[in-house]
């Protein structure tokens, strides 16, 4: 049905450059199930914060948010899970993102014959566009990777009466829903305490709180480019600490390439040359 179920996953590969350089390349890959429209971004690492802010990115791409969001892997989303790949618990923090766009998650972590067609979008990266490709560097991967998708994107599909998922996207986009929150708005959600010398630790950077607020518990919003702390009826925001935002420049790909949570975000490869 249009509007249902999109597929999202991770997927990395190393690549060997022309000039010899071997490097991991990270991409987060969405693709509709109706209309098989697909996007993609090169991205710096497989985190909770990474895959919400590009799927975010991704629905802008597609023109809104499906019923439920399908995920080939348990991590990062969920932080425990059964012998047959069924979440046990969520990842808090994803749960909030899946709240605040209204979104059902599921998990398709079956393996072998049971894992169905074309659940896993990192191998379906690889063995469609990586196999025989060659790249200069990065960049390159990124530029190949942009007019790769816009052929897959724009190609006659058999299965769909010659109609490419470019025409059937503008089908499928009167059933999604509008997309809530952009991606350099959204707020990751974490539990805190304020610690006896009135500050918040998280990812290994301190935030200051009041001294009246010292022993309460309370909820970090983690943004792009701040952090807003609500504990009781005492409220902060600082920015994100500067040695993390540069961390997250040296190592985010090229801006041409997908996300960057610096305080800008580039446009997903599906939608480029739109």
């Amino acid at each position: 049905m249009p509007g249902e179920i999109a597929r999202h996953g991770f997927g990395q590969i190393d690549v060997t450059f022309r000039d010899g350089r071997t490097r991991p390349v990270t991409l987060f890959a969405s693709r509709l199930e109706y209309s098989r429209f697909a996007a993609v971004s090169v991205v710096p690492d497989q985190t909770v914060e990474t895959c919400a802010r590009t799927l975010v990115a991704h629905y802008g791409a597609m023109g809104g948010v499906p019923l439920l969001a399908a995920f080939d892997r348990v991590r990062p989303l969920g932080v425990g899970s059964d012998k047959d790949g069924k979440v046990t618990e969520w990842d808090p923090a994803f749960a909030y993102v899946a709240l605040q766009l209204g979104l059902g998650v599921e998990v398709r972590a079956r393996r072998g014959a049971d894992r169905g067609p074309g659940t896993n979008l990192g191998n379906w990266l690889k063995l469609g566009f990586f196999k025989d490709a060659d790249f200069i560097d990065e960049a390159d991967v990124a530029r190949q990777l942009a007019g790769w998708l816009r052929e897959q994107n724009e190609q006659p599909q058999t299965e769909s009466g010659g109609r490419s998922a470019a025409v059937l996207l503008a089908e499928e986009r009167q059933r999604l829903r509008p997309l809530k929150v952009e991606p350099n708005d959204l707020a990751l959600r974490f539990p805190v305490l304020v610690g006896p010398r009135g500050v918040v630790i998280h990812d290994g950077q301190a935030y200051a709180m009041p001294s009246e607020s010292v022993g309460l518990a309370g909820a970090l919003f983690l943004y792009p480019d701040r952090v807003t702390i609500v504990v009781g009826r005492y409220q902060s925001t600082h920015p994100r600490h500067p040695q993390a935002q540069l961390a997250d420049a040296a190592t985010a790909a090229p801006a041409s390439a997908g996300p960057s949570w610096g305080g800008r975000l580039a446009v997903p490869l599906a939608a480029r040359g739109a």
